[in-house]
């Protein structure tokens, strides 16, 4: 039985072709809206809005049922 042989300018070729196919995947992505128009629910707009709080407050532990009610705020305001 004969030994797979692996050369090196294989091995560039591969990780060459790698990188044109994924140049070729973000440039068909460009100009497609990657977001359905999907109405987010109440609950998933507050739970959006407190991780931006606490993301905002840099996760510090001890805050996050002051960063739910702020959010459930801000959402309902927003309406």
């Amino acid at each position: 039985m004969a030994k797979a042989r692996s050369s090196k300018s294989n091995v560039q070729q591969v990780l060459s072709n790698k990188g044109d196919a994924i140049d070729e995947g973000l440039e068909a992505l460009e100009g497609v809206d990657q977001r359905p128009d999907v109405e987010l629910t109440r609950d998933e707009r507050i739970r959006l809005a407190a991780y931006a709080i606490a993301e905002r407050r840099g996760f510090e532990p001890g805050s996050e049922t002051e960063d739910w009610l702020e959010a459930e705020r801000e959402v309902d305001a927003a309406r």
